[in-house]
């Protein structure tokens, strides 16, 4: 069980690091303490669910990537992107879609 709990902390952090965070960073997005975050990451402690989802949804990434980690990532921006979407206001997905949109006319 314990090199599950290290497998699970070494996800935590590989995803941190991917979204370009310090552990200082994600800890307050998350609001937990940043000791808190370095147990998880370093020392095998397993998060509750709040906080996990806290995790999850601070790094604008899907839960499978943290639960599913062996599968391959293919369009891991492309999700990371909608999964940002569905965190936006109105207003922003207004914003979005008129940059979108000026975008692909550029091209």
């Amino acid at each position: 069980m314990e090199d599950l709990h290290e497998f699970f902390g070494m996800t935590i952090k590989n995803a941190r690091m991917d979204c370009g965070l310090t552990q200082e960073a994600l800890a307050e997005r998350a609001g937990i303490s940043c000791r808190y975050l370095i147990a998880i990451e370093n020392e095998g402690r397993i998060p509750k669910l709040p906080a996990l989802y806290r995790l999850i949804h601070s790094m604008h990434i899907s839960a499978d990537r943290i639960f599913y980690p062996e599968q391959p990532s293919e369009g891991s921006e492309r999700a990371q992107l909608a999964h940002m979407l569905e965190s936006c206001s109105d207003r922003d997905i207004h914003i979005l879609l008129g940059t979108v949109k000026a975008m692909l006319q550029e091209q």
